[in-house]
């Protein structure tokens, strides 16, 4: 029976970690919050080198120099002495680590596997060298789900940085992306002159685990989506960032006056003032009070998760919202920028916002072949359009666009100027709401009655998707994600209970796509299109039987199958019908830190990823004993 491990969230309720991994954007690891979370949050800030509200930093009450700050110092003491290396010639980079004192802190968040990471390393050495005792380097893991092996190296790096090796093998683990399995990883260790037995027991009793999940928590919290991602003194950079945006980044946090040079420069803007909007894209009235500015990356999943909030914001805000789009690819988005030029294409022919629209719905295919298919769905003039997508001048458009983010320090997607003002991430509807309803009062502006009929409320009212007794003692929550490869396992283990506790057991089921699937939320979407013509779980088998069909033709193929009206099941995926009933359910999962699939509620007791069926089925006698 797997070992449980028992926390208390800040409902008082028993929480039970998981020991077998569930399918997770930040890898296999997954956390649970206390009621100290909030305090754990802020602290990890100020160990980033963020500033803090004095009322966090009070109600801490731990001294910052007695804090864990880096990678290297969360394992215990290090030896003194090293069969490899001498004490007295420490790894330079051991130095910034240690450099609490230093004007700069650079935290960057990494996966072993990524090989943006390996090739940002040499860029941020050199920066860095060339400014000693400037720099303050922070490392946070976060192995990512698409990388299998990338968990248990860093949890290898842990283990001879508990042996004074941490940099020999943060290299050799970089050196070697392909080569990361247990065995390799032992080698290494003998290769290090490591205690080999020791740094085993440590990779297979998972020692590290908690360190690594709890900079993924807070890599989450902070909204890091992909690697590497920099905070440089609170500026964040993403990607493969090269040696002369690092020193130009460090410099301008040594001395800021540089930021204003470097922005007046001709190939950025000063201010969001001066930025040209006479080509964007826009929807809402050109004299609204409220303008917001989008930079977005067409192949971005949290671009696209916040896209439904922004149209419904337009609804609620008629005419007072004005949202004009402008782009910007991500290095590490490889299909994004050819995706921009076909949305500016279609632009041309007055179809912006139909193909933007198209291909935020089809991100897990957006080739070449893909979008003319696109264009031709929108019964665009073809020959007019694949002239304008190979252009230089749109190029050169999205181009200018990225540019002037990059000049307002945009590094990120979606980010956000509402009014001048900066945000970033996929806000939920309410925030946007909090900083319209501000604006339009600063303004003088009366503000619109309609915006108390938000998503959230209509999503009150919508039907929940559940099975069972509403009376039934035992409530069974379970997240799940339909192109994961656990929810078959999931969907087995689950009808399991409930046909051997026959009228004790209601499941309530909640949505949660994750952001490392980008099939995931169009799946979601027509299993909510299939559940309102009352044929959800025959559409939900369906998927998960073949996960990796997740286009649009391929849901389409399932309703016909199913005999559902499809005029209407088109529709309702057409329109995003249901992508505010999926949006409730993630912002339910991210207040509940579900960070990933499956994840469990049996009342109070939670269960993270796929267990033992003899723990759920003890957890469920257990509750129905105490009812007695």
């Amino acid at each position: 029976m797997p070992k449980r491990e028992n926390y208390t969230d800040d409902q008082g309720n028993s929480v039970i970690m998981r020991t077998i991994p569930a399918t997770n954007i930040r890898g296999n690891f997954l956390y649970s919050f206390s009621a100290a979370w909030p305090l754990f949050l802020m602290a990890a800030l100020l160990l980033a080198g963020f500033p803090a509200p004095a009322k966090a930093q009070q109600a801490q009450g731990v001294p910052l120099a007695k804090a864990k700050t880096s990678v290297a110092q969360k394992a215990p003491t290090a030896r003194k002495h090293s069969p490899t290396r001498s004490a007295a010639t420490p790894d330079w980079r051991e130095e910034l680590v240690r450099a609490s004192g230093a004007p700069v802190t650079i935290v960057e968040f990494f996966d072993y596997q990524c090989p943006f990471c390996l090739k940002a390393n040499p860029a941020l050495e050199e920066a860095v060298r060339k400014r000693p005792g400037k720099v303050r380097l922070v490392l946070k893991h976060l192995p990512l789900a698409s990388h299998p092996d990338a968990v248990i190296a860093h949890q290898a790096a842990l283990a001879a940085g508990e042996q004074a090796h941490f940099w020999e093998m943060h290299d050799l683990l970089f050196a070697n992306q392909q080569k990361l399995k247990m065995p390799d990883l032992l080698r290494y260790a003998e290769q290090l002159h490591l205690d080999v037995p020791r740094f085993r027991q440590r990779l297979e009793t998972r020692h590290f685990e908690r360190a690594i999940r709890e900079d993924a928590v807070l890599g989450d919290a902070l909204g890091v989506s992909a690697t590497p991602s920099f905070y440089i003194n609170g500026q964040t950079l993403v990607g493969s960032v090269s040696a002369e945006r690092f020193e130009q980044v460090i410099d301008e946090a040594l001395n800021p006056a540089l930021r204003t040079t470097t922005a007046a420069s001709p190939q950025a803007v000063a201010s969001v003032r001066d930025l040209d909007l006479s080509t964007s894209p826009a929807r809402g009235p050109a004299d609204a009070p409220i303008t917001i500015i989008e930079f977005s990356d067409l192949q971005c999943p949290f671009c696209a998760r916040v896209t439904p909030t922004l149209q419904e914001l337009l609804k609620q805000y008629p005419n007072q919202v004005r949202w004009v789009f402008k782009s910007f690819p991500l290095d590490f988005h490889a299909d994004s920028p050819l995706a921009h030029s076909a949305a500016m294409a279609a632009a041309r022919q007055g179809k912006f916002w139909e193909m933007h629209d198209l291909i935020f719905a089809g991100q897990q295919n957006m080739k070449r072949d893909s979008l003319l298919a696109e264009a031709r769905s929108l019964n665009l003039d073809m020959a007019r359009f694949t002239t304008d997508l190979d252009s230089d001048e749109l190029k050169q458009q999205v181009a200018l666009d990225r540019r002037e983010g990059l000049g307002l320090g945009v590094s990120g997607t979606p980010a956000f100027f509402i009014n001048g003002k900066p945000f970033s991430g996929a806000m939920p509807l309410d925030q946007f709401q909090t900083v319209i309803n501000n604006e339009l009062t600063n303004l003088g502006k009366p503000v619109p009655a309609v915006n108390a009929a938000v998503p959230a409320a209509q999503v009150k009212n919508a039907p929940e998707i559940s099975f069972g007794a509403p009376n039934a003692p035992v409530i069974l929550t379970w997240f799940s994600d339909l192109q994961s490869g656990l929810s078959v396992q999931a969907t087995l283990l689950v009808r399991k209970l409930i046909g051997s506790h026959p009228g004790q057991i209601r499941l309530v089921f909640k949505n949660r796509p994750l952001e490392t699937h980008p099939g995931a939320m169009l799946l979601h979407e027509a299993a909510m299109a299939a559940n309102a013509q009352g044929k959800f779980w025959q559409m939900h088998d369906l998927i998960i039987a073949s996960p990796s069909k997740a286009s649009r033709q391929d849901v389409m193929a399932y309703a016909q199958r199913l005999g559902l009206d499809q005029a209407r099941f088109q529709q309702d995926l057409d329109s995003g019908k249901y992508r505010p009933l999926i949006q409730a359910d993630l912002q339910e999962a991210q207040r509940r830190a579900v960070l990933g699939s499956p994840v469990f509620f049996l009342n109070s007791d939670r269960i993270d990823g796929l267990q033992n069926e003899k723990l759920y089925a003890d957890i469920i006698e257990g509750q129905l004993a105490a009812r007695k």
